[in-house]
């Protein structure tokens, strides 16, 4: 049920782009506004980003095989990877463009240039829904896909916001404003490219999570009085999940079969306590003492 959720999500935030990317650039070429411009670009790069992660959602949700015995859930992460860096290229672009404009001003306003500020803040409006909608979502079934959906909303609003405010003073007079909010625009959408390469590429080179995950696991494990000592634990990311790997030392009397029985109760244990978890490889050694 959480998979066809989250991929509802991800189609509603697809259409709503395609729906916004019409109206900024067609309005923003009917009154010469290259913040809006610029705007309408960056909802063409969220209808692309939006596309690769839905596909990437749905091979990252094939089962474990042969050749990907932890599953296919790094697929979600490569392809937010890549679009990052597609979007950082972007906004370098259009901070170019922008700076261009910025130097060449427009004399004069186009008599319908108030429609752009009306797109700015249909654009505001709709993508709040969108966040919240999104951050919901994200936070109820754990998905980085979504929550990559829900951090290129508030970006979004940011950078529409931006936008606005330079259309509004182009309108009062100050036309130079305008490419100057495109150029904000770009460094919103730079900004974003550069945090989800971040965020994706710890996942990508195995990084370790916060002592936030481990601190509860580790107090959790204190309540067996059978386990000694705790000797190591690692886990590993593979998109929104994690395999987890302990060592822990037990009473060198007891049996293999009552060593095997406590790996059990630990690894039961630590599942029902962090839904993060996929699984979890308990290795048992005996006490030195």
């Amino acid at each position: 049920m959480s998979h066809k959720r989250v991929r509802a999500v991800l189609i509603i935030s697809t259409v709503a782009n395609v729906l916004l990317m019409g109206m900024k650039l067609g309005i923003g070429y009917l009154t010469l506004s290259r913040a809006l411009i610029a705007d309408g670009v960056n909802s063409t790069l969220d209808i692309f980003f939006s596309v690769m992660i839905l596909v990437s959602f749905r091979m990252a949700a094939r089962p474990a095989d042969k050749d990907h015995p932890y599953g296919h859930g790094n697929i979600e992460v490569l392809v937010a990877f890549i679009a990052a860096l597609i979007i950082i290229a972007t906004g370098g672009f259009i901070v170019y463009d922008g700076i261009k404009n910025i130097l060449s001003p427009m004399q004069e306003l186009p008599s319908l240039y108030w429609l752009a500020l009306v797109a700015s803040a249909v654009t505001i409006a709709a993508k709040l829904c969108l966040y919240f909608y999104a951050r919901s979502a994200a936070k109820r079934y754990r998905s980085p896909a979504v929550e990559v959906q829900a951090a290129d909303h508030r970006a979004d609003i940011l950078a529409t916001s931006a936008a606005l405010l330079g259309i509004l003073f182009a309108f009062l007079g100050v036309r130079f404003l305008d490419p100057v909010a495109a150029v904000i625009v770009a460094g919103f959408i730079i900004w974003t490219g550069i945090k989800l390469v971040k965020d994706n590429l710890k996942v990508l080179l195995d990084a370790q999570p916060s002592d936030e995950f481990f601190t509860p696991l580790k107090n959790r494990l204190a309540e067996f009085k059978d386990v000694r000592e705790v000797r190591h634990m690692r886990a590993h990311p593979v998109g929104t999940y994690y395999f987890l790997e302990i060592t822990i030392t037990v009473d060198r009397k007891l049996s293999v079969k009552d060593g095997h029985s406590i790996a059990e109760r630990v690894r039961s244990k630590l599942m029902k306590r962090e839904s993060r978890l996929k699984d979890v490889i308990v290795h048992v050694e005996p006490a030195s003492d």
